[in-house]
């Protein structure tokens, strides 16, 4: 909240400026490159204070220095769209623009909260309002294009300069900043044709004299002081608050505009060519309105605050044994190894149960023994559908049964599995089934009876114990519309690239904050209320190709498929998500890799787990 009000007062002075630039535009001056060398020009007075300012490091100088030629060139496509466009229309327009385009970087790096989106968009809402009847008729190709360059270079050198400011104080930041422009107004003097255009005389004036000493120098000093009062205060925005937030508020301006534009086009009807009327002034504040509640909303937002979240993993014995591993030998290397205190453990019905009505817990129990040794917490997964391909891993004898009796004996398994595991205390949830109304896999079709399955197990399962009941479904493909209410916790898959047979490896153009806004709409269209949600899937091992087992997949295709950087990237985009724990997928993978030539996956997640 801290940068708001200075962010307005910032658009103030930008406001004045931008009608100020119009009017010289429209009238007195040629070319939007005399902006440009003014404004190298002035950058002159930072050689003033520069000795009181500490020496930047290299890199933060050359962010800084690249911010800037980023900003000049956003302000000389804007000054050129308002040569040929409406300063009501062209200011709007790239204030839509700016923040979506931060908005695109923001999303995929998830520093931006769910209240903040919805303040956005309700920004973006009000300007849509506000512009919406100058979008016809007079809009050129050469002014969108201008407005389009202006505010995807005024979007970048704001993340620059952002990241300039999170490592060096402002004051020296903003000053060195300037240096860079020195040089380029030197260059537009050497060169014959563009120093011809900044030294033009005013051919308005009766003595020709050079325009930077008649009198519409005064209208441009001041136009131009307040547009360096507007930098000053917008940079000092952008050092304390999130890039796409400042800019966001740029709608802001355009109220100016309004409340200014309805005296000027009547003082100078050629220059500022608005027209009025109650259907145009009821958009208009419409606009403001909407304008204003995302303020509000903006004004009361907490930015997103990402603390140490607990990091477990899912091991599957079955696809160690595939992998050609000692599944003991993994579980327990990963326990001792990695540090991992969080353990999602399935239970294989046709692994359990391999005749009818004979049932042997004891591998399951040996893991869950050595969990317990080491205070590992432990989900355990019960039911048909489990972790792992093909997913539903009925025992032979069960294959041929009609659906209700097979049912039937899934309902007496979970039953039998609860019996024998309540004693363990180191199970902290039962998660039933995986992902049961997901058609994924060798299954049935999920359908009314899956459903009427899935209650009939949470039913048997909460008169049984007491602990909590987690239920999880595909983050990306499904609605949640089933899952998200029937549990005491709810599990989201996470997968970031997929492969399929016609496109191949598709990357799904999610964002962190996805995951939080589709379960709070969720909840509040199922009427439920809020209850614990975490990641119980994260990919972190490489997506196989079709049929082929990832074993399968030449050494070179596994490491391309899923790099140790992705590894990173997906547990903090996870992270991002306000979902926790995070249950990673892979280990067996990451271990088999590692006793194969190539531990770094290994050793990665160890050291994301201490961190």
């Amino acid at each position: 909240m801290g940068h708001l009000p200075i962010t307005i007062l910032a658009y103030f002075f930008n406001s004045i400026a931008v009608l100020i630039d119009k009017y010289q535009l429209a009238k007195n001056l040629p070319s939007p490159l005399l902006y440009v060398f003014y404004i190298s020009a002035f950058s002159l007075l930072s050689l003033v204070v520069l000795p009181f300012t500490a020496v930047p490091p290299l890199f933060v100088f050359s962010l800084a220095s690249f911010a800037t030629v980023l900003w000049t060139l956003g302000a000389y496509s804007m000054f050129s769209a308002l040569k040929v466009g409406q300063a009501t229309r062209v200011i709007p327009v790239i204030g839509v623009l700016t923040p979506l385009f931060l908005l695109a970087y923001s999303f995929f790096t998830g520093v931006i909260t769910t209240s903040e989106i919805l303040a956005i968009v309700l920004l973006v809402l009000g300007l849509l309002f506000l512009v919406a009847k100058d979008l016809k008729g007079s809009l050129t190709k050469r002014e969108a294009f201008f407005e389009i360059s202006a505010a995807l270079f005024f979007a970048i050198s704001y993340t620059v300069l952002h990241e300039a400011y999170t490592q060096s104080n402002f004051f020296t930041v903003f000053i060195w900043a300037k240096l860079i422009l020195i040089p380029i107004g030197l260059v537009i003097l050497i060169i014959p044709k563009t120093r011809h255009i900044v030294l033009a005389k005013n051919t308005s004036s009766q003595n020709h004299t050079p325009l930077w000493r008649s009198k519409i120098g005064i209208l441009f000093l001041f136009g131009q002081a307040c547009g360096g009062i507007s930098e000053f205060l917008l940079s000092y925005s952008v050092s304390i608050a999130t890039p796409a937030l400042v800019n966001s508020l740029q709608g802001v301006q355009y109220v100016f505009l309004f409340g200014f534009g309805l005296f000027l086009s009547r003082k100078f009807p050629k220059v500022y060519s608005e027209k009025y009327n109650p259907l145009i002034i009821a958009l208009k504040i419409i606009g403001i309105l909407i304008i204003g509640v995302g303020l509000f909303i903006l004004a009361f937002s907490k930015p997103i605050e990402i603390g140490k979240v607990p990091i477990g993993v899912t091991f599957s014995p079955r696809f160690a044994v595939e992998l050609g591993l000692d599944p003991k030998e993994v579980f327990i290397a990963s326990l001792d190894q990695l540090q991992i205190k969080k353990i999602r453990l399935p239970v294989y019905w046709d692994e359990v149960e391999k005749s009818e009505g004979t049932y042997d817990f004891s591998q399951v129990a040996m893991y869950l023994d050595e969990a317990e040794k080491r205070d590992v917490e432990v989900i355990l997964v019960l039911g048909l559908k489990q972790p792992r391909w093909p997913e539903c891993f009925e025992p032979d004898w069960a294959e041929n049964l009609p659906r209700d009796e097979r049912y039937k004996r899934v309902i007496r398994l979970v039953a039998k599995e609860v019996g024998f595991f309540k004693d363990y205390k180191n199970i902290t949830h039962w998660q039933i089934e995986n992902e049961a109304m997901f058609d994924f896999g060798l299954c049935e079709k999920p359908d009314e009876k899956t459903l009427e399955l899935l209650q009939n197990e949470v039913a048997v399962v909460r008169a049984l114990d007491p602990r909590p009941i987690l239920i999880t479904d595909s983050g990306e493909l499904s609605s949640w519309k089933h899952t998200l209410s029937l549990g005491d916790a709810f599990g989201s898959t996470l997968y970031r690239t997929t492969w399929n047979p016609v496109i191949g490896y598709a990357r799904y153009p999610t964002i962190p904050a996805m995951y939080s806004i589709k379960a709070q709409l969720m909840e509040w269209l199922l009427r439920v209320p809020s209850k614990p949600k975490m990641v119980a899937e994260l990919q972190t091992e490489p997506w196989a190709r079709g049929s082929i087992r990832i074993i399968d997949m030449p050494i070179e295709d596994q490491i391309e498929g899923m790099t140790t950087q992705q590894i990173r990237e997906n547990v903090l985009f996870a992270k991002q998500t306000g979902f926790s724990p995070v249950y990673l997928w892979g280990v067996e993978w990451w271990y088999w890799m590692k006793v194969n030539g190539n531990p770094k996956y290994f050793n990665t997640v160890a050291e994301i787990i201490a961190e």
